[in-house]
């Protein structure tokens, strides 16, 4: 809301009176205040109260300062009852309420004559101002409807694009989780098995150890059996007397020879891993002798291929020549050579041509 004071700041400085003002400022000042009523139509005039001012060293002072002028608390009442009047629900409650204060500016403006021209290009130029303002609004507007709509539209796609990564993100994780089960549950049927793997390894090794003393004792009992039969005889008794050995000798060489056993075991099987893909000397022999009788067999195959393809060459250009005598035959016509060969020399396979322009010469005799 627009507040008014009328009452000037003590310290301002005004120009020295003439002894008319003077005379005129010592009677009291006669206003008529206009009165609004709460439609804003104009009620009757009301006398403003008479203000005592004095004249001291160039300032004017009220003579009841803590008081508010006349004009100020009728204009102030008159806009706040226009103001309750208004709906702040209304969609143009700023426009009316505008209208409210450009109402009382303007009984302001007609009540200070002096101050009336520069009021007034105020009050314009906040006019133009406010228009201006209310075209670019009005020309935003198709804008402004346009960008709800983008704005919308984005809103819509932004919200279907959430949903789908939603419902994405949601299947992920599911799946995640699935394949979280499935790993949790491969673990422990590893750490299941591995556990039953150390069990049947720990079984094996105790059945293998008990064998391995099962047939040790068995071999000791044959052998002290064997050592009581022989006892029984008088002379095998004195000739094996003296090699009698202690059985914890016995022992001990047993267990010397199962750590060599083991040491045998142990090379055999390096040898295997080493020369498992090495191919032994007899067969690599065998191999390669193979390979040379086949070399050989490809070289004489070879021989009599070529013998074979020139003889066919031969062929197919007898064939040809054939071809062409009795085309020319056919047709009656005669072809003699460019050069006679030489009865003592031999006939060669080129000169086949000779022969077939003498045989054509024969026809035409005939």
């Amino acid at each position: 809301m627009l507040s008014l004071n009328m009452s000037p700041p003590t310290d301002i400085k005004f120009p020295p009176l003439t002894p008319s003002q003077r005379v005129t400022n010592d009677r009291p000042a006669q206003h008529q205040l206009v009165k609004f009523s709460e439609q804003g139509q104009e009620a009757l005039p009301v006398r403003p109260t008479t203000r005592q001012l004095r004249w001291t060293e160039s300032n004017h002072i009220y003579a009841a300062p803590g008081r508010k002028p006349q004009l100020l608390v009728h204009l102030e009442n008159s806009v706040q009852k226009q103001l309750q009047t208004i709906n702040p629900c209304e969609p143009n409650y700023e426009v009316l309420k505008l209208q409210v204060y450009r109402r009382v500016f303007g009984i302001f403006i007609k009540e200070f004559k002096t101050y009336q021209p520069l009021l007034s290009a105020i009050k314009k130029e906040y006019e133009n101002t406010l228009a201006c303002q209310q075209d670019r609004i009005r020309e935003l507007e198709p804008l402004k409807s346009h960008l709800r709509l983008v704005t919308e539209e984005c809103d819509k796609k932004i919200q279907v694009r959430w949903e789908e990564e939603q419902a994405e993100i949601g299947a992920l994780k599911r799946e995640k989780q699935q394949l979280q089960g499935e790993v949790e549950a491969m673990r422990e049927k590893e750490k299941t098995m591995q556990a039953v793997i150390k069990h049947l390894q720990s079984e094996l090794s105790k059945q293998y150890l008990q064998y391995r003393e099962e047939c040790d004792a068995r071999k000791l009992l044959i052998w002290q059996l064997s050592d009581q039969t022989r006892s029984s005889v008088k002379q095998e008794h004195a000739a094996y007397g003296d090699e009698d050995k202690d059985p914890v000798e016995l022992q001990l060489a047993l267990k010397m020879c199962r750590q060599d056993l083991t040491k045998v075991q142990e090379e055999l099987n390096r040898m295997k891993a080493e020369y498992w893909d090495v191919v032994p000397r007899r067969n690599w022999d065998i191999l390669e002798q193979n390979h040379k009788q086949t070399l050989l067999q490809l070289k004489t195959l070879q021989g009599q291929f070529d013998q074979v393809k020139s003889e066919y060459d031969t062929l197919l250009e007898i064939h040809t020549s054939l071809q062409a005598v009795q085309c020319c035959i056919s047709d009656g016509r005669v072809y003699v050579s460019r050069t006679k060969p030489d009865a003592n020399q031999p006939r060669k396979r080129d000169d086949q041509l000779w022969l077939h322009c003498e045989w054509n010469t024969h026809c035409s005799g005939l």
